[in-house]
């Protein structure tokens, strides 16, 4: 029988007899059995686990999905005015395989985008009929923030069954790819660049080094003939033809200036925050680049000087970089944007507030960052501008400020705060990737330049 709970009331008109509500029943006990665990949802599988693995040869390919053979291969690589029609037409594709194949590539590939050295790899069979296509994108093109430097290529088969006599189905497979660490060094004799371009060091890795070591070093004034540098960076390269299909990924950057040695370690946090420490640790980033244009030479010094257009004598409260139009401007720290537009005389402009002590300002810009505006947040090294000639300007040039409490100062010579150096709790795994990078290098053939050497900085520490 049902519970009730009895109390006198003159209006339920059932004598004060009210049920009580009955309690949710347990599942478990609903369907019988036993409950053993819980199984929460599964991690997103790698790609490399889902995709086949791409081949040398397009009939490997064809053989191993459709078991069908290719006779003979014809590459034709995307020139300008090329299409997908003009390339597939001109390796004997029919009409309706043209059709057939646009569509099928257009599920994995924008047709209308394909980029300039793009590569076609077109198989026959011995009828000289149209049985599998290879689209092998430029390298470059490949490597996004999503998916890091994983290179597919694109297939599409025809099916050969009576039954689907002009189906065409494609598929991505993973090219098999080797991270290769490269050590290279040199010694400066007319320029760092001209040292680096001696040596073949890629430029987005050569990039790198002087974003890290433009925090600790005046590209203007430090650098005398004779002193040296040496990279660690890594190389793409394709397992099956040997061809390197990117490189440029910095993990040590090291110089010798007048015998003083700087050298920085990349470290990666936990939370996926790259860093540039020191060998105990301290970082690489102060507050504020001295110098935020790559390539730049110093063309006027903070101080009194005979300003090049009026021919009087001023106060000239930053420094100029003589660079070619349209270079881009990096921001030199964090913080919000205070100004960007037109400003009288130093004509397109952008000021940054760094904190509630440090501004920096930059002038006479062709252009700004589209998008910049009053109170955007910013990050040390985007782009924020481009160099040009606007204002009361003589020639395409940057104008730097560094303003501490709203004053000028020379940003050659200010004093500026480092950034915060590897945390206690992480110090042994960033050991470890240090020793690691230190391995490289002494398994290298290429002689420990800035390292002047390894062990002597060991013995340092």
């Amino acid at each position: 029988p049902q519970q009730t709970d009895q109390f006198f009331d003159l209006f339920d008109g059932r004598d004060g007899q009210i049920p009580l509500p009955i309690a949710r029943p347990d599942y478990a006990s609903i369907w019988g059995g036993r409950v053993v665990g819980v199984a929460g949802p599964l991690g997103r599988p790698d790609l490399m686990d889902m995709l086949p693995v791409s081949t040398q040869k397009l009939a490997e390919m064809v053989q191993r999905e459709t078991g069908q053979t290719v006779r003979s291969e014809q590459t034709l690589t995307l020139s300008a005015g090329d299409t997908l029609a003009k390339i597939l037409r001109k390796a004997k594709f029919t009409n309706q395989d043209v059709a057939s194949v646009s569509q099928a590539l257009s599920r994995h590939l924008n047709l209308r985008r394909l980029q300039i050295g793009t590569q076609f790899t077109a198989g026959l069979d011995d009828q000289d009929k149209a049985v599998a296509l290879k689209v092998s994108l430029p390298a470059g093109r490949q490597s996004t923030p999503k998916t890091g430097h994983l290179f597919v290529d694109h297939y599409v088969l025809r099916d050969l069954s009576e039954q689907a006599e002009n189906s065409w189905h494609a598929i991505k497979a993973v090219r098999p790819v080797d991270q290769i660490a490269v050590h290279v060094g040199n010694q400066i004799d007319l320029s760092l660049y001209e040292a680096a371009r001696q040596v073949n060091i890629p430029l987005d890795a050569f990039d790198k080094f002087v974003r890290v070591m433009s925090f600790s070093v005046d590209f203007q004034r430090d650098i005398q003939p004779g002193d040296q540098f040496e990279l660690v960076y890594e190389n793409a390269v394709d397992r099956l033809t040997g061809d390197v299909l990117t490189s440029g990924k910095l993990y040590y950057a090291g110089i010798i200036l007048s015998g003083k040695r700087f050298g920085f370690y990349r470290f990666t946090h936990p939370d996926g925050r790259v860093g540039w420490y020191d060998r105990n640790g301290e970082s690489a980033v102060r507050t504020l680049m001295r110098t935020p244009v790559n390539g730049a030479r110093l063309s006027s010094r903070y101080g009194m000087r005979r300003h090049p257009v009026t021919g009087f004598n001023a106060m000239h409260r930053g420094i100029d970089f003589a660079v070619p139009t349209g270079t881009p401007i990096l921001a030199a720290g964090s913080g919000h944007i205070e100004m960007a537009g037109w400003n009288g005389s130093y004509g397109k402009y952008v000021r940054i507030r760094h904190n509630s002590t440090y501004k920096t300002a930059y002038a006479h810009l062709s252009r700004v960052e589209p998008g910049l505006r009053r109170g955007s947040a910013i990050q040390q090294g985007e782009v924020i501008g481009y160099v040009g000639s606007t204002g009361r300007s003589t020639g395409p040039h940057l104008h730097y400020e560094i303003m501490v409490n709203n004053r000028q100062v020379n940003p050659l010579t200010v004093q500026l705060p480092a950034g915060d150096g590897v945390p206690d709790e992480l110090m042994d795994r960033f050991d470890a990737e240090v020793a690691a990078i230190e391995q490289k290098m002494k398994d290298s053939l290429t002689p420990d330049y800035a390292g002047v050497t390894l062990q002597q900085a060991a013995l340092n520490r």
